[in-house]
């Protein structure tokens, strides 16, 4: 599923803040943690509800948000790599890069980055 750069962002932001938590985050959390205002994160997580990757009943992801949030962290992992470990950002730079890079790289880049990161630790084993 073809996903643009904002519900690319909120689909890592929801997934990033449920885990770990037993009881779903507040939009007021959701709209925090990507930036946004209360009716604009109202806005986009109704997109993802027609979409099908928001529950209808909680702001938890669906198994296609969930799978969708799965390959989108798997970017922003691999973009992470790439920032710090060769490019040399520092912690809190790297994580701001990878978090922007993983929402915005093409299909095709980003299974190139991933298939980088993996061959990297592959071969670091």
């Amino acid at each position: 599923m073809e996903l643009t750069e904002g519900e690319a962002r909120y689909l890592l932001a929801l997934r990033d803040l449920n885990t770990g938590d037993a009881k779903p985050p507040s939009q007021a959390a959701v709209a925090r943690k990507v930036g946004v205002s209360h009716p604009t994160a109202l806005e986009m997580i109704r997109r993802l509800r027609a979409l099908d990757l928001v529950a209808l009943d909680a702001l938890t992801l669906t198994a296609s948000g969930t799978s969708a949030a799965l390959v989108l962290t798997s970017r922003r992992h691999a973009a992470r790599v790439l920032a710090h470990e060769v490019l040399g950002l520092d912690d809190a730079q790297a994580d701001a890069e990878a978090e922007a890079l993983a929402t915005s790289l093409s299909p095709v880049l980003a299974r190139r980055l991933v298939a980088w990161r993996t061959r990297r630790d592959t071969s670091q084993a």
